[in-house]
């Protein structure tokens, strides 16, 4: 659609804001207009100039009717972007980072869970010299089973990414304008945009944040989703498995060769193996040993490999003086 057409190269080029909110939208046309309407309050209410960028993610219901009556209900203050087909949120924000003339990037779900009213509390924390603020929640709304796909993701991302050990992550986010600005042009299938945010800097914090039930439909997100970004967590930017398969592999040769070494000593001193026996068992012992440390030194040179060749962001350089 229209909406898409690319935003000037140069941020300069545009009249900056004070924010920019990013929302991924996916089936949600009954909380658009409400969620909509309380941003716009909010920002009002703190005389911050401000741009919501709502990004369809292939929505199978009337959500992108609904974002295009808005759009003509308030010009110059949304903007639209739609995808042909379902990509995942962290897809479709980064698809609506690259339209951003915030100097603070939003992000915050479609589906009125969080509260537009806690901006100021997040905006807040960001200014105590912080570059990302992310939602604490008090008390979630999420079933038992969604609780526990979030705390396996969270170990992840602390065992990934080394933030610090009291940061919980949530997609309900504050980021500054130049943080975003590096890793929105990383080139990847599978990008996660907290792990992108700790990549970039770990001058991170926590703002408490409410969560309510979601009060129309159900959740997209659901456990297999957290377990599939799991999974991407793991192969997509971290060596974690191949680490795992490499020191494997380097605890069976030790062991195949200490096996080798006792029935050839066993035959030397005392005899007591059957004829053949031993030889076969030294063979077998070696050869397994010669492979599995093979494969440890296989393993760790893909895992430097992955580490060269995913397209993490460089490390940010933050100012020259």
């Amino acid at each position: 659609m229209d909406d898409a057409s690319p935003m000037p190269d140069s941020p300069a080029a545009a009249d900056r804001l004070d924010f920019s909110v990013v929302v991924p939208v996916y089936n949600s046309e009954r909380s658009l207009e409400e969620l909509y309407a309380r941003l716009a309050a909010t920002f009002e209410s703190m005389g911050k100039t401000y741009e919501v960028i709502f990004v369809d993610d292939g929505s199978r219901d009337g959500s992108l009717e609904v974002l295009r009556r808005l759009r003509e209900s308030a010009p110059g203050l949304i903007r639209v972007v739609s995808l042909y087909r379902n990509q995942g949120q962290h897809v479709a924000l980064m698809y609506g980072f690259r339209y951003c003339r915030g100097e603070v990037i939003v992000t915050i779900d479609d589906d009125l869970q969080h509260y537009p009213e806690d901006i100021p509390g997040m905006m807040e924390v960001l200014g105590r010299g912080y570059d990302a603020v992310f939602g604490a929640y008090r008390q979630k709304s999420h079933g038992l089973l969604q609780n526990l796909g979030s705390a396996l993701v969270r170990k992840l991302n602390h065992r990934i990414f080394r933030p610090p050990q009291e940061l919980h992550l949530s997609s309900y986010r504050l980021i500054r304008r130049d943080v975003v600005d590096h890793f929105k042009t990383a080139r990847t299938a599978f990008p996660y945009i907290s792990g992108l945010i700790l990549s970039t800097t770990h001058r991170v914090a926590n703002a408490p944040v409410r969560h309510q039930p979601r009060p129309y439909g159900r959740s997209g997100y659901t456990l297999s989703k957290l377990i599939r970004l799991s999974f991407n967590l793991l192969v997509n930017y971290s060596a974690v498995p191949l680490k795992a398969i490499a020191w494997v592999g380097m605890g069976a040769s030790l062991i195949a060769f200490v096996v080798g070494a006792v029935f050839t000593i066993r035959q030397l001193v005392i005899g007591a193996a059957p004829v053949g026996w031993t030889s076969l068992a030294v063979l077998l012992s070696f050869f397994a040993g010669i492979l599995f440390a093979m494969m440890f030194v296989v393993a760790e040179y893909l895992s430097r490999l992955l580490t060269e060749v995913s397209d993490r962001p460089s490390p940010p350089l933050r100012e020259v003086l």
